[in-house]
Order: C-alpha cells, then sequence, then structure tokens
C-alpha cells in the first residue's frame, strides 16, 4: 500500500500520542502490504479480522486505537460499497435487539421531537421509534448506498430525512434523540463528530449509544481473536475511555451497561468462524435458534449538557 493512502493519528479522545508504547494488538497481515482492492475483501461484519492496524493505548487517556489509519475518504468509499451490515440475522431477533436500545432511551426522554440516528442500516431503530413515538422529524445519516436506497423507499414520507454524510447535517436542526449503535467504533474523528453532533442537540437532549467494549471479558478471553479488532474499527472503547470522550464534547453519561443481543445460532457460529479466518461454507446448515447473548458491548446513556 502507498503511504498516502494512509494518515497519521493522535490519539482521537483526548490528542494525546501513542506512538511511545508498543503495539499492544498487533495483526497477523499488514494492511501495508496490500493494495486497496485487497483491503475491500476484509472489510465486513463476517469478513476475516487478520488484517487490521496495529493497536496502541493512549499514554494519556488509555483509549485503544490505531495510530496509522486509512484516509478518511477510502474509508468513506468502502463503507458507500459494502454489503448489508444486518444480512444473516432474521429481522425478528434484530428488531427485539434494537427495541432494547430504544428502551434504554426512553428511560431518561420521551420519544418525541427530532431523532438523529447515524448508521441506521436499513432502518429498524427508526421504524420502532416512529411506531412507539411521536416525532416530528427523523434524520437519518446512511453512508451505505444499498441500505441508504432500502431507507428512502421505505421511510415514512415528508417526515423522513436521508443524507450519506456528517457534512450534509443541517446545522439548523435541534435533535432531542441522538442513536449511535456500533458508529464510534467506526469514525476516524469521533471527537470532532460528536462535538458537531452536540452541537445540533437541545440542551437536555439524550444520546444513546452502543460500542463494542475491549475491557470486556470476551475481549480478554479471546485476546487477539476478539472480531471487533478489524480493519473497520479505527478505536475501540472500555466504558471508561467512553465516558473521557463523552464527558470532554459536551455530554453527561447518565447510565453505563452491558447489552444483551438477541442473534441466531448460525449469525454467531458465523462469527466465531471470521475470528479464525472466515465462513468454511457449511454454516449455511446451521438453524437459526434464538439465543440472547451477551458479546462484549457496552450502551451508554448520555444527556447533552
Amino acid at each position: 500500500m502507498s503511504a498516502d493512502l494512509t494518515v497519521p493519528r493522535d490519539c482521537p479522545s483526548c490528542g494525546g500520542s501513542a506512538l511511545e508504547n508498543p503495539p499492544e494488538v498487533r495483526s497477523r497481515i499488514s494492511p501495508d502490504t496490500l493494495s486497496v482492492e485487497q483491503l475491500g475483501s476484509f472489510w465486513g461484519v463476517t469478513s476475516r479480522n487478520d488484517c487490521f492496524f496495529d493497536y496502541r493505548r493512549c499514554g494519556s487517556c488509555g483509549l485503544l486505537h490505531n495510530s496509522t489509519y486509512l484516509r478518511p475518504d477510502l474509508v468513506a468509499n468502502f463503507y458507500s460499497q459494502m454489503d448489508d451490515n444486518t444480512a444473516g440475522v432474521p429481522r425478528p431477533l434484530l428488531e427485539e435487539t434494537q427495541h432494547r436500545y430504544l428502551a434504554a432511551l426512553e428511560e431518561f426522554v420521551p420519544l418525541a421531537g427530532v431523532y438523529l440516528e447515524v448508521g441506521p442500516d436499513i432502518g429498524l431503530a427508526a421504524e420502532i421509534a416512529i411506531e412507539g413515538g411521536n416525532f416530528t422529524k427523523v434524520v437519518l445519516v446512511e453512508p451505505n448506498q444499498v441500505s441508504r436506497s432500502v431507507l428512502q423507499q421505505s421511510m415514512h414520507e415528508g417526515m423522513t430525512v436521508v443524507v450519506d454524510s456528517l457534512a450534509e447535517l443541517d446545522e439548523s436542526i435541534r435533535v432531542d434523540c441522538l442513536v449511535l449503535i456500533h458508529v464510534l467504533d467506526h469514525l476516524v474523528y469521533p471527537r470532532d463528530d460528536l462535538v458537531g453532533l452536540r452541537r445540533r442537540m437541545m440542551t437536555g437532549g439524550m444520546m444513546v449509544a452502543v460500542v463494542h467494549d475491549e475491557s470486556s471479558l470476551l475481549r480478554r478471553l479471546l485476546r487477539n481473536c476478539w472480531p471487533p479488532f478489524r480493519l473497520q474499527h479505527p478505536q475501540l472503547f472500555s466504558g471508561q475511555t467512553l465516558t473521557v470522550l463523552l464527558e470532554s464534547c459536551g455530554f453527561t453519561v447518565r447510565s453505563l451497561r452491558a447489552t444483551t443481543n438477541t442473534l441466531s445460532l448460525r449469525h454467531l457460529v458465523r462469527l466465531g468462524f471470521s475470528a479464525l479466518g472466515g465462513d468454511p461454507g457449511w454454516t449455511v446448515r446451521v438453524p437459526q435458534t434464538r439465543l440472547r447473548v451477551r458479546l462484549g458491548n457496552i450502551l451508554v446513556g448520555a444527556e447533552a449538557k
């Protein structure tokens, strides 16, 4: 890979340096040895996770992150072209998990006013919010072409706005409910994006976010084979490092908890094999048995100060 395809990164939370620390998690395949086309095969939920940029820990705030990463325009192109992020999980199981996320949001504010979700995929959480809430406007930021097309066809006309990037968000909107489900792990510049999102929120508005927890028991058990160590994640949070970032961007953390996902046995087996190098093919014969499992994720509820 040409050096001009990557950018150096200070800590994306506090701006500190991690270069004095040795890599804590090393990739088996270095992205630097691959072309852009080859990197595309590692970009996906069930793709192999043995190729990523090494993770170092910030010497100031402790955030685990890539001190070198792909250029933002390349990242945007990968997300635009990738397959459906929800493929392989039956819709009722996905909806059950999304219901739990929105219930956490409703613990603090009514589901009303202006709803903003970044990375909604095909819009399951947004549909649940619209059906169970009293929103006057719904704004969805979805970079993936296929998912965005689904959203534009399925969402409530006149009430919903669908855009492909945070840069397209109207500066004048004032958001009451912000939803970021597995988004913060993926942003190249999460602090800048959070500051911009906070600027568009009502004081007292609530955000609910879900991230992978790099301090979880599952991560410690699986070590470097933990599935979230992958090319899509330029940083991975713990409850502590997530709180530090949010508090510095104008939010007050009100709740922090482990999450439970509802998945099929087949999808869980596929995720397991992705950690070992890829799907062997026969997993399509594994039954779609419903399971509730903890995958080492955390949910945070944060109020806009």
